[in-house]
C-alpha cells in the first residue's frame, strides 16, 4: 500500500473519530447544563460515564491523528 493511500485511509478514520468525539462532548455538555439534584448518585454516575466515553473517543481520535502526522514529511529547510 502506498503512503498516499494510507494517508487517505487515516484521514477518513480521523474524520469519523473526531465526529464521534464531538458528539460525545456535546452529550456531556448537555448533561452538565441540565438541572439536577447535586446529591444524586444517578446524576453523578451519568456524568462519570459520559465523561469516560468522551475521553475514550478523544483518545481514539488523537491516536489516529498522531499516526497520520507521522506520515507527513515536514518541508525541507531552504
Amino acid at each position: 500500500m502506498q503512503v498516499a493511500d494510507t494517508r487517505e485511509i487515516l484521514l477518513e478514520r480521523m474524520d469519523k473519530a473526531f465526529g464521534l468525539f464531538s458528539q460525545e462532548a456535546e452529550k456531556l455538555s448537555v448533561l452538565l447544563a441540565a438541572k439536577r439534584d447535586p446529591f444524586s448518585w444517578t446524576s453523578y454516575n451519568d456524568l462519570l460515564r459520559q465523561r469516560t466515553t468522551e475521553v475514550v473517543a478523544y483518545e481514539q481520535y488523537r491516536k489516529i491523528r498522531d499516526e497520520l502526522f507521522q506520515l507527513i514529511n515536514p518541508p525541507a529547510p531552504r
